[in-house]
């Protein structure tokens, strides 16, 4: 089963009361993730950086994500920092 570790940015949106997804992004390493999500944190309701591993043959999510960064209001999914 060959993993694949994804450094993701996911920013997100008001859509009147309710927090949408907006664009999401890809990066090389956690670092240019986590600097992406702060320089996005001054532009977007929220924003969260995220570090997941999937299996590359199935797409499945091998383990849970890991929050790198948080910024802004997030869905509950995000918890508390």
């Amino acid at each position: 089963m060959p993993e694949k570790t994804l450094f993701l940015v996911q920013q997100f949106e008001r859509i009147g009361k309710r927090l949408v997804a907006g664009r999401q992004m890809e990066f090389k390493t956690a670092g240019e993730a986590e600097g992406r999500a702060e320089r996005d944190s001054a532009r977007t309701v929220g924003v969260v950086a995220l570090q997941q591993t999937i299996d590359t043959d199935t797409g499945e999510v091998v383990e849970d994500p890991v929050v790198l960064a948080r910024y802004g209001e997030l869905p509950a999914d995000f918890g508390d920092a």
